[in-house]
């Protein structure tokens, strides 16, 4: 865990699900938690460590967590709420959709839905369909977070109710608004220049499911798996990973090891690329919480290319690391999966030098007419820090990239 803050280990430690270490919570004293709380709040790693040390935690801060507890269960009936409201205009205009990642995460990845934060709901329509449900939730009131984003994604812009609702601070505010991010693929092949056979067919595998009251459409619990893959390989690939999304891979893991039947499905459905990705995912799951490992799952993770180990073996803390010290380690991931010079030069040239300025972070829900000029200036204010912030990161990774392709190329020789 090099270059991890001693805070961050004792959190991934307590995290552990084979031979936990709690105890390595008692080392933090009040400034070491706070620094801790606010690394769970940014990493949604906060419920899982509620759920799992509590007795190990201060009281003011077991306190915290279970005001966090209660906020995440309002959370759920609101998102509940607003895909029932979603869903049946959608389906009133005669359109269907499939629900990724989210709620649709229960069972397999999570204890209960509300033991997850969600803060939109991401829907998957066909591309011949999409349009037309954009517009059917603009009819809701669902306006664009902005018309035109450049950021490559697979979804169309996405969308948010213009409720007045600011930003305070509170991670776990149950009024922040839900937003609706529309896709028309599960997987960005145009942004990452390759793709896996096969991903497809999980429309043509999806089927109806239910949660308490709630009634909507999934997938096969083994495209499940996939989709939750594909969502950290995207992230990971981008340098935007965050650690609960391997933590809920873990969890999935740990709790299926003897589910053959499962793991046998898994692999007569999913092509040996897909397959490939999946089981880097498995490999950074296990490294990151010690979880235990379904055989398959192994076979998959002992097959991998020597490229895919050796990044494994190299850089498999970086993505952890990056907020403290900062890298684009992920750039030697993202060449092992190409096998064109052409498409890894264009990934070099948009990892290293970014095109476009980051998109807005406050005030994106509060309607013109209440945009005082006080609101304005510290929106402005906030814009310009988060800006500056993401510039010097990029700035301060540069070397390191630099020190990291020489390692990674010269170890090849």
């Amino acid at each position: 865990m090099n270059g991890l803050p001693p805070y961050v280990g004792a959190v991934l430690a307590a995290l552990r699900f084979r031979s936990p270490q709690p105890q390595a919570l008692a080392t933090l004293d009040e400034a070491g938690w706070r620094q801790a709380l606010l690394f769970c709040d940014r990493s949604q790693l906060t419920l899982p460590l509620a759920l799992t040390s509590r007795e190990y935690l201060p009281q003011w801060v077991a306190t915290r967590i279970d005001r966090d507890l209660e906020k995440s269960a309002e959370r759920w009936q609101r998102v509940k709420n607003a895909y029932a409201e979603a869903a049946t205009a959608f389906e009133s205009a005669g359109l269907e959709c499939a629900v990724l990642k989210g709620f649709s995460h229960y069972p397999r990845f999570v204890g209960h839905p509300h033991h997850r934060y969600q803060g939109d709901l991401d829907l998957l329509f066909t591309p011949a369909q999409v349009h037309e449900a954009y517009q059917a939730a603009r009819d809701l009131g669902y306006v664009p977070i902005a018309a035109d984003d450049s950021h490559p994604t697979n979804h169309l812009p996405t969308l948010i109710r213009k409720t007045g609702w600011i930003w305070t601070g509170d991670y776990f505010d149950p009024e922040i608004p839900i937003a609706l991010e529309l896709h028309f693929g599960v997987w960005d092949e145009r942004t990452e220049l390759f793709a896996p056979a096969g991903i497809e067919e999980f429309w043509n595998r999806r089927r109806q499911r239910r949660i308490d009251d709630l009634c909507f459409t999934g997938f096969h619990p083994a495209d499940e798996t996939a989709i939750a893959c594909l969502h950290v390989m995207c992230h990971l690939l981008r340098g935007s990973l965050r650690p609960s999304h391997v933590y809920e891979m873990a969890w999935m893991l740990d709790r299926s090891t003897a589910d053959e039947a499962f793991w046998e499905t898994w692999r007569e459905l999913h092509d040996p690329f897909l397959r490939r990705l999946e089981a880097t995912c498995f490999a950074l799951s296990e490294r990151w919480f010690r979880c235990g490992m379904p055989a398959a799952a192994l076979d998959e993770i002992e097959r991998l290319a020597a490229e895919l180990k050796r990044w494994l073996d190299l850089y498999s803390w970086s993505p952890l690391s990056s907020p403290f010290r900062p890298n684009k380690d992920e750039l030697w991931l993202h060449w092992s999966l190409l096998d064109c010079g052409r498409s890894r030069m264009r990934v070099l040239a948009r990892r290293l030098l970014p095109r476009g300025l980051p998109g807005a972070v406050d005030t994106v829900t509060v309607p013109r007419e209440q945009l005082t000029w006080s609101v304005r200036w510290r929106a402005r204010c906030r814009y310009m820090g988060y800006l500056a912030s993401r510039v010097l990161h990029h700035a301060r990774a540069l070397l390191p990239t630099v020190r990291s392709a020489i390692r990674w190329f010269g170890s090849t020789a």
